[in-house]
């Protein structure tokens, strides 16, 4: 059996959508996208977009990847019930704030993250949503 890849030409939709979507909002971003095995795949900054963003953009991908989950979704409150999540600091590459989302196949299976960095953990989260097929 093989694995859903994530091809080039998808990474590249996925970024010119993010891309639109950050012209919209009047920002700059930067766009990491990383396979299922934590890859880089692509990686695109946008004029003006803020240095810093380029590590940012991939410690939510990076996150996201490892933990197939939006990468704000690990800085919610526990819930009573709830399993506590485990976090490997080790590789200090983990970023828990908005930004980060899986990526999946028609069939719902993971083929990577993008990461967005470049307005609030708010913004880059709907500029992520709106770029990346299938997110949630």
């Amino acid at each position: 059996m093989s694995r859903p890849t994530l091809t080039l030409e998808t990474a590249t939709r996925i970024i010119d959508a993010g891309q639109s979507k950050a012209r919209d909002l009047g920002l700059n971003a930067v766009f990491a996208i990383l396979d299922a095995g934590a890859n880089l795949v692509a990686f695109e900054r946008m004029d003006g977009a803020w240095l810093a963003s380029n590590d940012l953009a991939l410690a939510k991908s990076r996150t996201s990847v490892m933990f197939e989950a939006p990468s704000e979704a690990l800085n919610a409150p526990l819930q009573l019930g709830e399993p506590v999540p485990h976090f490997d600091h080790t590789n200090g590459g983990l970023l828990l704030m908005g930004g980060g989302v899986p990526i999946t196949d028609e069939k719902g299976q993971l083929i990577g993250a993008l990461g967005v960095s470049g307005g609030t953990p708010e913004q880059d989260a709907e500029i992520a949503r709106a770029a990346a097929p299938h997110a949630d």
